[in-house]
């Protein structure tokens, strides 16, 4: 069994899992402003709460977490002000110190394409790219069933891949990153300009309003540009779409999927996506 972590910036998630189903689940909140310190000390309160009285049956920790990991050293090479602190972190050595377990860590929006495999024997036969439509764009990329974030891909950050020359300011400093057109801020954004309330463009599409016909088209076009982003970087077989933007646009998803150079596939995994992919990583431990 293994005790899978899903470390977000206001919630800590916590699984025990044992061949692949959440035999258990907690969560815990996140403190942040007692800069690495509180962030460390809420993890560990986050896996107190499922470890003690299951000790002898966990065999690993398991961690998907906020930030830019390195996966090979368990190691947060970066972390925004949302996890003050937390940067140069290296987690695996401070399980091994508190628990004297063996353990794993990665990113959570690489866990979520990992919790995908998990899922689907057939993504672990192919390359697979993964979006995650959220407040911004996450990316990851796998081949063949292993996880390939590393600098010579950006460590697949690819929401920060330009689609727009000349496009809009991202906060990254760059100009016309994906992250501008498709994360769920960049939609209501543009169904903003016709006229359209927050969250209500993929519903007023499906019941055939014209303005929202007019912002499909356009973030269809978008998608088409970021699919064509990412596989000059890493050519991929299925692109997997996640988060809430994504999960928002419930029937209207088959509009999206059609006519694209590449299968387009929504996630399954949902909340338990971090816990499931840290335990794919780990799966071996």
């Amino acid at each position: 069994m293994k005790l899978c972590v899903d470390l977000g910036a206001t919630n800590i998630k916590v699984g025990l899992i044992e061949g692949g189903a959440v035999i258990r689940s907690a969560s815990r909140p996140t403190v942040t402003d007692c800069g690495r310190e509180g962030v460390v000390s809420s993890l560990k309160n986050a896996i107190d709460c499922l470890y003690h009285g299951a000790e002898d049956a966990v065999s690993a920790i398991c961690i998907s977490s906020a930030g830019t990991i390195d996966v090979k050293t368990g190691t947060v090479i970066y972390a925004t002000d949302n996890l003050p602190g937390y940067t140069g972190f290296c987690i695996t050595d401070w399980v091994k110190q508190t628990y004297g377990l063996p353990s794993v860590a990665v990113n959570d929006g690489h866990a979520a394409l990992l919790g995908e495999l998990l899922l689907s024997e057939e993504y672990r036969t192919e390359r697979v790219a993964m979006l995650t439509l959220g407040s911004g764009v996450g990316g990851a990329y796998a081949e063949y069933g292993e996880l390939v974030a590393n600098e010579q891909n950006n460590y697949a950050l690819f929401g920060h891949l330009p689609i727009a020359e000349g496009g809009i300011p991202c906060n990254c400093g760059r100009i016309g990153c994906m992250e501008q057109y498709l994360s769920g801020r960049a939609i209501n954004r543009l169904a903003a300009e016709h006229g359209i309330k927050k969250d209500t463009v993929f519903d007023l599409f499906l019941q055939g309003d014209a303005a929202a016909a007019r912002v499909a088209e356009r973030l269809k076009g978008y998608l088409l540009r970021a699919i064509e982003a990412v596989s000059a970087v890493n050519p991929f077989d299925t692109l997997i779409l996640g988060g809430g933007a994504a999960d928002g646009m419930g029937e209207a998803f088959s509009y999206f999927a059609e006519g694209m150079p590449c299968k387009v596939r929504k996630a399954r995994a949902g909340n338990a996506a971090g816990m499931l992919g840290a335990y794919y990583l780990g799966r071996n431990l």
